[in-house]
């Protein structure tokens, strides 16, 4: 059965969960069969059988949010073989040889599947590995340093003896690959060389503790289109808005891939648009509330910058979709089991320069966090139809005073407001590793967390379904 392998985003256990998710569905159905904390290695169940595959997998690539890239994969090399030919001690050198001759052999193989003509043409490709982690030993001192230039100089010198014209890659900075601090190419790269053309690629090896994956890039996600929506809108919240890629996270955990032109999604507190910005260009119908006035009219005024900016149609009637309302009143406002999904980021408290003391934190939770979070789970029963899902946020305060974060029994509201939750991650389809930085801690993991370090106010992920 072929394989794809794609490249997950900076919180890789967030990007298998969206992944996973999409593969349950009917359009894109497969499993994950191996993972790091950079690659996921997928077998589809169909998708193979379309003609037009490639097509389905711009589709796929285009409704991710934490996917960066997708890669055909032509062959594998098993770690021990990598080990053998790339050892961190070189001592039996006849051995390397052999070892390394097997590697070449197969990139002699794969790169008649990756260009399609290599005789008289100017070739240029650019060599991307993908690590277990990122702060594996091994890593920086033996791959990037010895396996590396191995494999640009040998692709370079195969594809010339088999008749290439020229045959030059991507040099990545000397200072990096000296200090062992080196990232394979970002997917604007890969647009601004043109990797995606016939004489051009980006040839990925990924690593896992199985072995590498070798293949090519096929398609890959566009963040400057993303960037400039985001960045260039005329009403913007830097400080604390949520992120284009985590909007299109959590849109995708609604699991709506058929039909999203017919689905209707609201953000009840829809702030300055993001998560609606992004859900009308991902194909759904999106409604919004927000209990600021000054919020909806931003949101409106965005979204239509963003149609023009896209040469869409306007929204007809666009302050019949984005009203202002109180979360209490949200079933006085959008008519009883009329959304087929809800998509948000309530307030999550102030914007805190500094860690608050414990008591500061108990107050805002118990005044302030809680009973919006009650009333949230409350009015989604009434406006969300039968089966349909809520994926929301919620905070995790970090304290000065004591070593635990304040974080609130989401999972127990939802649960008494006739919701059960949806595990983002079960051991039933994606298969814990070896090493412990990759295990999950239990079978079914119900939220993920995304956050950087040093965050005062993380948020946390939750995914409901409406019994």
């Amino acid at each position: 059965m072929e394989q794809f392998l794609f490249v997950l985003g900076r919180n890789w256990k967030l990007s298998l969960s969206e992944l996973d998710i999409c593969l349950r569905s009917t359009p894109f159905k497969g499993k994950i069969v191996d993972y790091s904390s950079n690659i996921a290695i997928v077998e589809f169940d169909e998708l193979l059988n379309d003609e037009f595959y490639v097509d389905k997998l711009e589709i796929l690539q285009y409704y991710l949010g934490g996917i960066q890239k997708i890669a055909k994969i032509s062959d594998f090399i098993s770690f021990l073989t990598l080990k053998k030919s790339f050892p961190i001690k070189a001592i039996r050198y006849n051995e390397i040889k052999k070892e390394r001759q097997k590697i070449k052999e197969i990139l002699n193989t794969i790169l008649d599947d990756i260009f399609p003509n290599i005789k008289n043409e100017n070739i240029f490709f650019a060599t991307s590995i993908y690590p277990n982690l990122y702060d594996d030993v091994y890593y920086k001192e033996v791959i990037i340093k010895h396996f590396l230039p191995f494999l640009n100089t040998g692709i370079s010198k195969i594809l010339k003896e088999k008749g290439a014209t020229k045959a030059l890659y991507y040099k990545y900075p000397q200072k990096n690959i000296d200090s062992g601090n080196l990232n394979p190419i970002f997917p604007h790269h890969v647009i601004k060389y043109q990797l995606l053309k016939p004489h051009r690629a980006e040839i990925i090896f990924g690593i896992t503790e199985e072995g590498i994956y070798l293949g090519r890039t096929f398609t890959t996600d566009d963040p400057n289109f993303k960037k400039k929506i985001d960045e260039e809108r005329p009403k913007r919240e830097f400080k604390s808005a949520i992120s284009p890629k985590l909007s299109i996270i959590m849109l995708n955990f609604l699991n709506l891939f058929k039909n999203r032109k017919e689905k209707k999604i609201l953000d009840p507190f829809v702030g300055n648009g993001t998560i609606a910005l992004f859900g009308l260009i991902e194909d759904f119908q999106m409604y919004g509330s927000d209990i600021k006035k000054k919020k909806v009219l931003n949101t409106i005024q965005n979204i239509k910058w963003a149609l023009n900016e896209l040469e869409l149609p306007q929204i007809p009637n666009i302050d019949q979709k984005f009203k202002v309302v109180d979360i209490k009143n949200l079933s006085k406002e959008f008519k009883e089991e009329f959304f087929d999904g809800i998509v948000t980021e309530p307030d999550l408290g102030p914007f805190f320069k500094e860690r608050p003391y414990y008591t500061d934190g108990i107050e805002l939770v118990e005044t302030r966090l809680q009973p919006l979070y009650e009333n949230i789970f409350k009015q989604a029963y009434k406006v969300l139809k039968s089966k349909s899902r809520i994926c929301l946020v919620a905070p995790v305060i970090s304290v000065l005073d004591d070593s635990h974060d304040l974080r609130m029994e989401i999972e127990a509201m939802a649960i008494n407001n006739n919701f059960k939750p949806i595990p983002l991650i079960t051991a039933k389809r994606i298969i814990n590793k070896s090493n412990r930085i990759l295990q999950f801690n239990k079978s079914k993991i119900f939220s993920i967390m995304d956050a950087k370090k040093g965050q005062i106010i993380k948020r946390k992920l939750y995914l409901f379904e409406k019994e």
